[in-house]
């Protein structure tokens, strides 16, 4: 949603400030009450026990920052659309706090993202309804699951995020003051999440961000002649995480390990391998992320060939970075005896570290 030019700052300001003493607020709560994610032997930089709690910092900055924007005069968002919202970070605190299984997870996430399709969140992709409305919640599963196992590196996710949404904003102006105010909550939530973090994003933070992203690129695909291309565009826009997800189904399926158990497999981790700090390893991804959203903002209103190029481009990219990364296994992390047994590896792969 747009604001009047004379607002912005303190919109955005806002929503940054919001999202700092939000941070701030759930760090000192979760330490007070032992919210904490503790060391994990497949994140070698995870050593000590951090906070959890930051996806409700950055809820709490988007919050500011969405309200300061209705109050100054601009479009509100659509409120039937921050209730999955709200619902996929309640499911991410459940998940940090009792570790769900990933059968009784992913049920959770396909009703509320079956909710959020009734609610209007889809895209009207093909024409079809019916197609239309299974497409819409496959890409909200889907970029929800992506950002959920992107985020194993201090500062990652909230710096993406940072580039993702920005992008969202400049591919549709209509939705855009939502999609800053999300941004800008992250660099609120990034003073305390930065190398080295002393919060962590959790569970909650990766189901709210990747579920604002779908459905945010979806609404960006309604109301135009050609949604396809836009949708494409979006769908480069958060091509980072999706990389994520498609590289670690295929390095753990050519391992033979079931896809979503934990392993050391994520790009991040193997950067880090290869020599690359926490930060230069935000950067690089930031970096990608950029160039790819750069070539996605160019799709809707190109022509053929050269959309075609620019895939191929993207395609090629990805492909050798993926070269690269196989280069550099990680070795996780001997198991400590000293922890107790609800320290230990959880079965599942939902991100220890952020």
């Amino acid at each position: 949603m747009n604001a009047p030019a004379p607002v912005t700052l303190v919109w955005v300001a806002a929503a940054v400030i919001g999202g700092t003493l939000g941070t701030m607020l759930m760090r000192a709560l979760a330490l007070r009450i032992g919210f904490v994610n503790h060391p994990n032997p497949l994140i070698p930089q995870h050593t000590r026990a951090i906070a959890y709690m930051g996806g409700i910092g950055v809820a709490i900055g988007i919050a500011c920052g969405l309200a300061t924007l209705a109050a100054l005069g601009g479009v509100p968002p659509d409120w039937r659309l921050l209730l999955p919202a709200a619902l996929f970070l309640a499911l991410g605190v459940a998940d940090d706090r009792v570790a769900l299984g990933a059968g009784q997870k992913f049920g959770l996430q396909a009703v509320i993202a079956a909710l959020a399709v009734a609610l209007g969140a889809g895209a009207p992709l093909t024409g079809v309804p019916a197609i239309d409305a299974a497409a819409s919640w496959l890409v909200m599963v889907v970029l929800v699951n992506a950002f959920n196992l992107t985020d194993v590196c201090d500062g990652l996710l909230a710096s993406l995020g940072m580039v993702m949404f920005v992008a969202l904003a400049l591919l549709d102006a209509r939705h855009a003051g939502s999609s800053i105010a999300i941004a800008a909550a992250c660099l609120g939530f990034l003073f305390l999440n930065r190398p080295p973090a002393r919060i962590f994003l959790g569970d909650a933070g990766s189901h709210l961000l990747g579920y604002l992203a779908a459905a945010l690129s979806l609404q960006a695909a309604r109301g135009v002649g050609a949604p396809l291309p836009v949708m494409a565009a979006a769908l480069a826009i958060t091509g980072v995480p999706l990389f994520e997800l498609v590289f670690l189904v295929v390095v753990r399926m050519r391992r033979g390990l079931p896809w979503w158990k934990g392993s050391p497999d994520h790009f991040s981790l193997r950067l880090q391998a290869a020599g690359f700090s926490r930060g230069r390893t935000d950067l690089i991804a930031c970096a990608v992320a950029a160039a790819w959203a750069a070539c996605g903002l160019r799709l809707p209103g190109s022509g053929a060939l050269a959309a075609t190029v620019l895939m191929v481009a993207m395609a090629a990219g990805a492909a050798g970075a993926a070269a690269y990364l196989l280069r550099h296994p990680v070795a996780p992390r001997p198991v400590s005896h000293s922890l107790s047994p609800s320290h230990g590896v959880p079965a599942r792969d939902l991100p220890v570290a952020s």
